[in-house]
C-alpha cells in the first residue's frame, strides 16, 4: 500500500462549477434558558469535481454540525440560515423524501462511528444491498447481493463473499469503517463527506483508511470533504484546506499556500503546537 505520509495529491486547477456550494451557512440551537447557541457562523466554501477539501478544527468548532446540515441530518429544532446548493439545487428546506433521493446516491457521508451508523441486526451484505436497492428499484436482490460483495472487495475486505454474511459486531473497527466507505461509494456519488472517519482507529489502520479514501476519490473523480482535527491528515490528502474556529472558517487556501504561509493567528497557533 502507498504510504500516505510520503505521497500528496497534485495541485488542482478549479474548473467549471462547484458540485457543492455553501454560502453564509449558520446553525443555531435554541436552549431552554433562552440563550441560543450558534454552532456555525456564516461559513462559505465550494467543493469542485475531483477536489479534496479538508476542513480542520478542534472539537466544538462547528465542523461536524456543518456537515450534518449539508446532509439534512440535524434535529428539526436547529435553525439553519444561508444556502447549501448541490449542483445548483438548493438543499435547505427540502423535505426528507426529496433529500433522500439525493442523500446516499449523489451526496454520501462516512460517519465518525461506524458501529453506531450500521444496524446491528442485519448482515453487512444486506445493509449494502439495501443502500443499492433504495436508489435502484429495478435492481434484483441477487444482483444487489453480488454488487455488495464486489464493493467489499473494492474497499479491501478479505474473503468478501463470507464476510458479507457477517454482522457488524463481527468486524474490527477498521473493517467496519471500510464497510461504511463501501456503502458511501455504492451508488457512485459525486461528493462524499467524511466526518472524522479515523478518530477511533489506531495509527496504522488510520493510514490505511485515509489512503483508501484518497485512492477512491482520485479513481472516481469525486469531490471529497474531509472533516478532521489533524493537520497532518490534510497535509497529506487535501488539495485545499479550511480552518474552523468558534463556528467560523477563519482561513481557506490551496494546500501549498496554506502550509507555506498560514495567515490567521489561530492557524499559526495550530502550527506552533505541532511536534517538531
Amino acid at each position: 500500500m502507498t504510504d500516505p505520509a510520503t505521497t500528496v495529491p497534485a495541485a488542482r486547477q478549479r474548473t467549471g462549477t462547484p458540485l457543492l456550494s455553501v454560502r453564509d451557512l449558520s446553525v443555531t440551537f435554541p436552549q431552554r434558558d433562552g440563550n441560543p447557541v450558534q454552532a456555525v457562523r456564516g461559513i462559505s466554501y465550494d467543493v469542485y469535481p475531483g477536489e479534496f477539501l479538508g476542513i480542520v478544527g478542534e472539537s466544538g468548532s462547528g465542523k461536524s454540525v456543518s456537515s450534518l446540515a449539508i446532509m439534512g441530518l440535524l434535529p428539526s429544532t436547529a435553525e439553519i440560515t444561508g444556502s447549501i446548493e448541490f449542483e445548483g439545487r438548493p438543499l435547505i428546506g427540502l423535505d426528507d423524501a426529496k433529500l433522500s433521493r439525493i442523500r446516499g446516491k449523489e451526496l454520501a457521508m462516512v460517519f465518525q462511528d461506524p458501529l453506531s451508523a450500521l444496524t446491528p441486526v442485519y448482515t453487512v451484505g444486506d445493509q449494502i444491498s439495501e443502500a443499492l436497492r433504495l436508489h435502484d428499484r429495478h435492481l434484483s436482490a441477487q444482483a444487489a447481493a453480488a454488487r455488495s460483495v464486489e464493493l467489499l472487495k473494492v474497499v479491501g475486505i478479505p474473503d468478501a463473499e463470507r464476510r458479507a454474511r457477517a454482522f457488524p459486531h463481527e468486524y474490527s473497527g477498521g473493517m467496519r469503517q471500510r464497510v461504511m466507505i463501501a456503502m458511501a461509494i455504492a451508488n457512485d456519488p459525486k461528493v462524499i463527506l467524511a466526518d472524522e472517519p479515523t478518530t477511533a482507529l489506531d495509527v496504522t489502520i488510520q493510514a490505511q483508511i485515509l489512503e483508501l479514501l484518497r485512492r477512491l476519490q482520485a479513481e472516481r473523480g469525486m469531490g471529497m470533504l474531509l472533516i478532521t482535527h489533524d493537520l497532518g491528515v490534510v497535509a497529506r490528502m487535501a488539495h485545499r484546506v479550511g480552518v474552523m474556529y468558534a463556528g467560523e472558517i477563519v482561513e481557506e487556501a490551496p494546500r501549498e499556500a496554506f502550509f507555506g504561509a498560514p495567515r490567521h493567528p489561530y492557524t499559526q497557533k495550530l502550527f506552533a503546537a505541532l511536534p517538531d
